[in-house]
C-alpha cells in the first residue's frame, strides 16, 4: 500500500473512531449504532455516488464533518438566532481543531 493511501486509511479509522464514541444511537442494519459514525458513513458513501473522482481533501473534510458534534449540544445555548449561531461557531472551531489534529498525527501537513 502507497503511504498516501495508508495515511488516509489512518485518518478516516481515527475519524470513525471518535465518532464510535457518540452515545446517541440510531438503527441502521438491524443494530443501534453510534449515530455521528453512520453519518459519517453515509456523507461518504453518497459523495462516492456523485463525485467518485472526489480530491482527498474532500473526502477527508466530508468523513469528519460533524466529528463528535455531541459534545457540543445545541441545548446549552439559548434557543434564539444568536444562540444558534453561537452555537454553530463552537462547532465549527471544535470540529476544525479536533480533525486538525487527528490529521497531523496521521501525517498530513498544516
Amino acid at each position: 500500500m502507497n503511504t498516501d493511501q495508508h495515511r488516509f486509511d489512518q485518518a478516516v479509522a481515527r475519524f470513525d473512531a471518535a465518532n464510535a464514541e457518540d452515545p446517541n444511537g440510531e438503527i441502521a442494519d438491524g443494530r443501534v449504532q453510534p449515530k455521528e459514525l453512520l453519518y459519517a458513513q453515509r456523507l461518504s458513501a453518497m459523495l462516492a455516488r456523485f463525485a467518485p473522482d472526489s480530491t482527498e481533501s474532500l473526502r477527508l473534510a466530508v468523513r469528519c464533518q460533524h466529528i463528535q458534534r455531541w459534545k457540543i449540544p445545541r441545548s446549552d445555548y439559548p434557543k434564539t438566532p444568536a444562540g444558534y449561531k453561537q452555537w454553530r461557531s463552537q462547532l465549527q472551531k471544535f470540529h476544525a481543531e479536533t480533525s486538525a489534529r487527528i490529521l497531523r498525527e496521521v501525517g498530513y501537513d498544516a
